[in-house]
């Protein structure tokens, strides 16, 4: 079985499964991970989602509050 951890123990929100578009497996597809960095920025995980292996990690314009389910973000810039 697969895992992934935030170094420090850092909290997690709830993650999002984002299937890749054509995908064929189950899996075929990233996980968005928002958790909580030390510095008490909001940042998100990208990862692979059947091997867990983190692809990209980036700070949000914005500090989310824990508990991301659904939350909107009215500065996040557009992604084309």
């Amino acid at each position: 079985m697969a895992s992934w951890r935030v170094e420090g123990g850092f909290p997690l929100c709830e993650p999002k499964f984002v299937a890749r578009p054509g995908g064929t497996e189950e899996d075929d597809g990233v996980l968005l991970a928002p958790f909580m960095a030390a510095e008490g920025r909001s940042m998100v995980a990208v990862l692979d989602g059947g091997s867990l292996n983190e692809l990209a990690r980036c700070y949000t314009p914005e500090t989310f509050p824990m508990g991301f389910h659904s939350t909107f973000l009215a500065s996040a810039p557009r992604v084309k």
